[in-house]
């Protein structure tokens, strides 16, 4: 009986002693991962912006309360873009916004043939018919057309996302843009100014 508890007592010191061991090398050793994580986070590199390239605005009807028009977007893909984050083939859809108010989304539209490594350009266009603006939107809209000669458009778009583990889109975000109606032209706004980048989301 003797040994027995002896055996004991040296069996619980070992354990005793594992224990603190494996303890300073938890507390030694995590300060350690969060400085590799830290590290790991401030090299990942930020996904490309693309450059909104140009947009046009088509009014083929408005009033107080309806609009039919249309816009059509051209974007700039960024060399990096294909085939390291977005599909080489796939889909492309662009809302427009008139102050954080959607008035138009196009129908997902394809596109082919997307080239790695190479900067180019994808278009998308987006239609609306006696679509219902009444309230504030109608009347602000039909102000910057009728008396600014100019109007802004914020703009968000999505691709085809070929990278793993994703949900299969990447959405883009663009700033508001601002469209001028040339003289004789008054129905066709074309963008006036800086051409905004579009950010990832």
């Amino acid at each position: 009986m003797g040994q027995l508890h002896i055996c004991e007592q040296i069996f619980c010191v070992y354990a005793l002693v594992c224990l603190i061991i494996g303890g300073l090398f938890l507390i030694i050793s995590l300060p350690a991962l969060m400085v590799i994580t830290i590290i790991q986070d401030s090299h990942e590199i930020p996904v490309p912006k693309i450059e909104l390239a140009s947009m046009d605005f088509t009014v083929h009807n408005i009033t107080m309360t309806r609009l039919s028009a249309k816009w059509d977007l051209s974007i700039r893909i960024p060399d990096d873009l294909p085939g390291q984050y977005i599909c080489l083939q796939g889909d492309l859809q662009a809302s427009f916004l008139y102050k954080n108010a959607t008035l138009a989304t196009s129908s997902p539209q394809k596109y082919y043939n997307l080239k790695r490594d190479n900067p180019q350009l994808l278009k998308v266009s987006a239609v609306v018919s006696e679509e219902d603006i009444g309230g504030l939107i109608g009347k602000d809209i039909m102000e910057d057309i009728k008396e600014k000669k100019e109007v802004q458009f914020g703009s968000r778009f999505s691709l085809t996302d070929c990278r793993e583990k994703t949900t299969g889109v990447m959405s883009y975000a663009c700033d508001e843009v601002t469209l001028r109606f040339e003289p004789g032209l008054e129905m066709k706004a074309t963008v006036f100014g800086n051409h905004p980048k579009c950010i990832n989301f």
